[in-house]
């Protein structure tokens, strides 16, 4: 992975966030380091793809099933790809830039999607002004990170450390409803493919990580591997039909004591 050694100015370790060649743990010697490196570029790449599946299933029910979509996820998957890119572009990192780039524009897409639906006048409580604002205001950091990134070597590093941030609101997004998921004991929220997208994404990244020994990649995917871990528990332990199940169980409940 040699080829992720940075840029044409020197930059120290503490203003850069960039890869250096480091001495490798023994337990993972016997595989490439660019296995890695590869594997992790083509599991973000599904993983941005993954909520593409929600995104038909609107399709599909004409807007019915937007409910289920969480803008919060889609927000935050636009503004860390932007950052990312960003960083990657400016620093410069050119491994950080084609899966962020599909990131970004996956994301714009599915936001452009919902959004169509609201303006035609499908109401879901999620998808309100207060939303709006914050995907307006998503889209303004993005263009004054853009700025501060371009002015010098050093912005493009604070832009860096902003999206590994992001990263771990993102990764934790979808636990944004697990009130609503332990109160219906049902995971129908929560995004089976893309959590199990982000299990394994933040899995090949963190080896990454600790192989490189680079603590932005190292902290965001690691906290995204727990996060993805209980979201995936959530789900086996609450599936997502089992709230229909206990509805059906109070109605029939209710008939025979009217009976």
């Amino acid at each position: 992975a040699g080829y992720l050694t940075t840029t044409a100015n020197p930059i120290s370790t503490k203003q850069s966030l960039c890869i250096t060649r480091t001495t490798r743990p023994k337990m993972l010697s016997l595989v490439p380091e660019a296995f890695f490196v590869y594997a992790g570029t083509l599991c973000t790449a599904f993983f941005f793809l993954s909520p593409g599946v929600q995104i038909m299933q609107v399709h599909k029910s004409s807007g019915a099933s937007l409910s289920t979509v969480n803008p919060q996820t889609l927000i935050l998957m636009f503004f860390n790809c932007s950052l990312w890119t960003i960083w990657g572009v400016f620093l410069p990192m050119p491994p950080a830039v084609p899966a962020n780039v599909l990131g970004l524009v996956a994301s714009s897409f599915y936001l452009l999607f919902c959004w169509s639906y609201v303006l035609r006048g499908q109401s879901v409580p999620t998808w309100n002004r207060l939303t709006a604002l914050a995907n307006a205001f998503a889209g303004m950091l993005a263009a004054l990170a853009t700025a501060v990134a371009s002015s010098s070597t050093q912005g493009a590093d604070y832009v860096g450390w902003l999206a590994m941030f992001i990263s771990i609101c993102m990764f934790a997004a979808p636990l944004s409803t697990l009130g609503q998921v332990l109160a219906e004991k049902s995971s129908e929220l929560l995004p089976p493919v893309q959590c199990a997208m982000q299990f394994c994404n933040c899995l090949l990244w963190t080896v990454v990580g600790v192989n490189q020994k680079s603590m932005p990649i190292l902290v965001c995917n690691a906290l995204g591997l727990v996060l993805g871990a209980v979201q995936l528990g959530l789900m086996a332990v609450f599936p997502a039909g089992k709230s229909e199940q206990l509805e059906a169980k109070k109605h029939d409940a209710k008939m025979s004591d009217f009976k």
